[in-house]
């Protein structure tokens, strides 16, 4: 097949072909996670604390499928030419992104301006990883939406019908804001934004250094053998 034929193209639909399994696999976890926490599964398979981290959750599919997308693309000819570079740029973005969430979590800080940090250092982040491997940060990007949005609905009904889960979870001191704020605040805000840039710059920074590690691989046997 000729090379032009095998390149990844960028389009819409070479990227839903490119993120449909893993896409299903993550509708899968988090449809498991569900049924286990309302059967009352045991931790850490599952948990329904705040926030809970438990075993099933997409949050640890992230960098799986960050190094399977950057070893596709790569195989199609859409490799960073200078991985380096990538690596720095992704790393530094996850750096802005770790601090966004580190000023989150400061006590002290009204919500406004710890919301508008964590939204500046979080933006820069995102610029920072698409600069680094544009083409994995368009396939991230897509794979973060749709594994996300649909926690946006689950989390939508069982914060309607009070489930009794981590997905209608709130911290004890969350102020009484009425159901579509809090909604909008503890769901839409975190999947669609936060937790969508944590899969892009996360998984650009996974996705960089295994693909520096396979190049290493390759490498070092030529470098060893003329040594």
């Amino acid at each position: 097949m000729p090379v032009c034929f095998m390149q990844y193209s960028g389009t819409a639909s070479s990227t839903a072909r490119l993120i449909l399994v893993p896409a299903l696999i993550s509708l899968g976890v988090t449809t498991l996670r569900l049924a286990g926490e309302l059967q009352h599964w045991p931790k850490p398979l599952v948990n329904n604390a705040v926030c809970g981290k438990a075993i099933l959750g997409v949050i640890w599919l992230v960098p799986v499928f960050a190094v399977y997308f950057a070893f596709r693309l790569s195989g199609l000819g859409n490799a960073p030419r200078r991985l380096r570079q990538a690596m720095g740029f992704a790393a530094l973005g996850l750096i802005l992104k770790l601090g966004g969430t580190l000023v989150m979590e400061t006590a002290g800080m009204r919500y406004p301006s710890r919301l508008g940090i964590n939204l500046a250092l979080t933006v820069t982040g995102l610029i920072l990883s698409g600069i680094s491997w544009p083409a994995l940060f368009r396939v991230l990007l897509t794979y973060g939406y749709a594994s996300r949005i649909p926690i946006v609905v689950v989390q939508f009904l069982a914060m309607r019908e009070h489930w009794g889960t981590h997905y209608d979870a709130l911290d004890p001191g969350f102020p009484p804001i009425g159901f579509w704020p809090t909604f909008i605040r503890v769901s839409v805000v975190p999947n669609v934004f936060f937790m969508e840039a944590y899969t892009v710059i996360a998984g650009a920074v996974f996705g960089s250094i295994a693909l520096a590690l396979i190049r290493w691989k390759r490498v070092r046997p030529r470098f060893s053998a003329i040594v």
